[in-house]
């Protein structure tokens, strides 16, 4: 991946075109910034991720729904229960 500030993208745009070919990091202060990559790729990984995150989310609803509801137990009973 190609690495440039962002005060060397406002003098150089042709970084921005080098993005077609190769994902192009934007740093801040020399710290990671932005990345700028093809819309088809990035397209490909926002239809990956999002499924997956909704997933994380939504157990992690049922969990705090489970603690609300008395569902859940401390580790400590379950090792207790396990040793009887």
């Amino acid at each position: 991946m190609q690495q440039i500030s962002s005060s060397q993208l406002k003098q150089n745009i042709a970084f921005l075109q080098n993005a077609l070919r190769s994902d192009v990091l934007v740093t801040k202060q020399s710290k990671p910034y932005v990345v700028v990559m093809d819309y088809q790729k990035y397209k490909m990984f926002e239809n990956k991720i999002t499924p997956d995150l909704e997933r994380v989310l939504l157990s992690i609803k049922n969990s705090f729904n489970d603690i609300e509801q008395g569902r859940m137990h401390p580790i400590e009973t379950l090792w207790n229960q396990l040793d009887d």
